[in-house]
């Protein structure tokens, strides 16, 4: 779906037709996958709260993570939702299996995608909101005002859905938790398996409880 104005009413209208909206509060954590990752975060992405995600180069595993999260999410049977910014999701390098759970909205600038993510953080039916603006262009994802991502972390405090920001470099101001990718993956990791790509993915904590803390699996 290109989110224009037009197919944002449309997907409004879907939504409100097939997913009531719902007062449920957040709680807990949602496992992501990575081992790594998710005990950076205590657990997993936190419900009710950003989580923004920094993967500065195209091999350095976010393709990888949101793959995880697919599988994990599955797995569990929460729905998950996808504002892909730059329409860059690759949905035939996934099992079918693992995109059943699955709304995708396919964006190509910021600005649809940031209107995406203020209209499903607040529809309540989602585990996670995942946000991929990697791939957009610098300058108008530097453009944001801050008060984008204020509204969005005051939207997601009342949400069920934890909200996943995966950018090229750390942008989402005083978010509460923020991890970068910071090793390529090497060409032999697609000859591995997932467990042992997941087990060696190097992920930095560089804002949250601990500050510039290294972790892999």
């Amino acid at each position: 779906m290109s989110a224009s104005p037009s197919s944002l009413a449309a997907l409004r209208s879907l939504l409100a037709a097939h997913f009531p909206e719902k007062n449920r509060k957040p709680a807990g954590i949602v496992p992501s996958g990575v081992a790594a990752l998710d005990r950076a975060l205590g657990g997993g992405l936190p419900s009710g709260q950003l989580t923004e995600l920094v993967s500065p180069k195209p091999s350095s595993g976010g393709q990888f993570v949101l793959g995880r999260l697919l599988l994990a999410t599955r797995q569990l049977r929460q729905r998950i939702a996808l504002i892909d910014g730059a329409d860059g999701f690759a949905p035939e390098a996934h099992p079918a299996d693992a995109l059943r759970h699955l709304i995708w909205v396919r964006c190509h600038a910021t600005a649809e995608a940031l209107a995406a993510a203020d209209l499903l953080v607040r529809d309540g039916n989602y585990a996670v909101l995942a946000i991929d603006l990697r791939g957009l262009a610098e300058k108008s994802l530097r453009q944001q005002p801050a008060s984008t991502w204020y509204r969005l972390q005051r939207a997601a405090e009342i949400s069920p859905a934890a909200v996943l920001i995966l950018t090229p470099f750390a942008l989402v101001p005083a978010v509460p938790w923020r991890l970068e990718l910071t090793s390529p993956l090497p060409l032999a990791a697609r000859r591995q398996s997932q467990e042992m790509i997941a087990a060696r993915l190097a992920v930095v904590l560089t804002r949250g409880h601990t500050q510039r803390e290294e972790l892999t699996g």
